[in-house]
């Protein structure tokens, strides 16, 4: 076995859209910074066929900036052969907004920034151990392809979206919903082409019933047909009328009630999110891995589904098969400060805000088909949610940073997680500049930092 020790003065661990956004912020001002992830390359869910949602709130008002928006200027610049390797950002009467890119690109992308930056990468990298001493955390151990790697730092900040970090740590942790514990399932994503959509919405038009929701979910007028046919950059939420009656006949080899599907930018192609496993743990490798198994067996038998019964999916075919499964909701740590369900629902965005979210309270039933949806105003994400109140040198960026349930639920789409990882980023990097620990830091600087980098600390006009 081979070994080494390396050095920083921060590790972010996890390379998904909170740790490539703390990286980053990290790097830009000054720090000495570790990228690392178990994958071989960046970005974890953003390479997963996957829209990013609410960049914009309800009311159609910018709310997310900074690196956020960075790697969408990227994209849109990106030339290629079926035009911009982004969209623009379409308001929606479901999502708030929905935003579309090339996730082979981003890849590009997010290496050439990082590297830009001066950031190490490591790759193809597992936590092993973590070294905790008087509650403060010295160092962690990375194993791959036969290499101990002890790495050591003054802040370590957990993007790893389940918290392998701080769980290892010992840290205080969360899962599930408040009172029962149920875990929102997670989704195999893929791609199918040869699929008609303009026979799909035709079915739509024409039967306006297939767009009827469950009464749980708040959606804005418009979501229909003809919405769909006008931006053909879109998200579908629907079908649920035949969802159900196929159900019925034990013809629907998923549980679920709807088809979702993200229209790609890539012709004739659609990322489908519709795998469901109920009771999936994906903070436990034994749940995770029959889910994976169970995904690719749910995919094989829903795609016959839809040859067989719906409308413009008749000649559709599998074109890929994401590598890892998408996890809505495992772990939450407690943090210096816990962002709640009341604060949310009132929107309040105080001085401690270092970023901004507003996406729909979006909570898939762990125990059956159903979802909760509703609307809520742009609330701000503080500071201290992204630092562990435990742990001395710990900090979460992403779903594992210290929220409740139901919070979580709207905080955890990508933008959101980026401006989060940003704020956490700067904070970190301020408390290395000052010598203090990131409980101590100043939010007011790191307000202003933000300010400069064109972050949005309140909704914009």
């Amino acid at each position: 076995m081979n070994r080494t020790t390396k050095e920083f003065d921060i590790v972010v661990l996890g390379a998904g859209p909170a740790g490539l956004a703390a990286a980053l912020a990290a790097a830009r001002n000054g720090a000495k910074v570790l990228l690392a992830d178990k994958n071989g390359y960046l970005g974890g869910n953003m390479t997963l066929g996957l829209p990013l949602l609410a960049y914009l709130d309800k009311d159609g008002r910018r709310v997310v900036k900074g690196i956020a928006q960075e790697f969408i200027d990227d994209l849109w610049n990106y030339e290629t052969p079926y035009g911009r390797a982004a969209s623009t950002h379409l308001p929606c009467p479901l999502h708030n907004s929905v935003t579309l890119y090339d996730h082979e690109i981003f890849k590009f992308v997010a290496f050439r920034k990082v590297l830009d930056a001066g950031i190490e990468i490591l790759l193809h990298s597992e936590l092993r151990g973590v070294n905790v001493e008087n509650h403060t955390l010295k160092s962690i151990e990375l194993m791959g392809k036969g290499w101990i790697i002890d790495v050591k730092a003054k802040i370590f900040i957990d993007a790893t979206g389940d918290g392998d970090m701080a769980y290892l740590c010992g840290a205080s942790y969360e899962k599930g919903q408040k009172d029962t514990g149920v875990l929102q399932p997670p989704t195999l994503m893929f791609n199918v082409r040869g699929v008609d959509l303009d026979k799909t919405l035709d079915f739509i038009a024409a039967d306006p019933e297939q767009m009827v929701h469950c009464d749980t979910m708040e959606i804005g007028e418009g979501f229909n047909a003809d919405f769909f046919r006008k931006n053909p950059n879109h998200v579908l939420v629907g079908m649920r009328k035949l969802f159900l009656q196929l159900k019925a006949e034990g013809k629907m080899p998923i549980d679920r009630d709807t088809l979702i599907y993200i229209k790609s930018l890539l012709p004739d192609e659609i990322h489908l999110n519709c795998t469901r496993h109920l009771g999936t743990d994906g903070s436990d490798v034994f749940s995770l891995t029959h889910a994976e198994i169970e995904g690719y067996l749910q995919i094989e038998k829903f795609v016959e589904a839809l040859r067989a019964y719906v409308p413009g999916f008749e000649k559709c075919y599998i074109s890929q098969i994401y590598p890892t499964m998408g996890i809505r909701e495992s772990r939450r740590f407690k943090g210096i400060r816990v962002l709640t369900e009341e604060e949310v629902l009132r929107g309040d965005m105080g001085d401690e805000t270092i970023g901004i979210g507003s996406y729909i309270i979006d909570i898939h039933a762990g125990d059956g088909n159903g979802t909760i949806i509703k609307k809520i105003p742009p609330y701000g994400l503080p500071y201290g949610m992204t630092v562990s109140s435990e742990i001395e040198g710990l900090m979460f960026a992403g779903r594992c940073a210290s929220m409740d349930a139901v919070v979580m639920s709207s905080a955890r789409v990508m933008p959101i997680c980026m401006a989060m990882g940003e704020g956490a980023g700067v904070g970190a990097a301020l408390a290395i500049r000052h010598g203090i620990s990131p409980k101590n830091v100043d939010v007011k600087e790191i307000r202003e930092i933000l300010l400069k980098s064109n972050v949005l600390l309140q909704p914009e006009e």
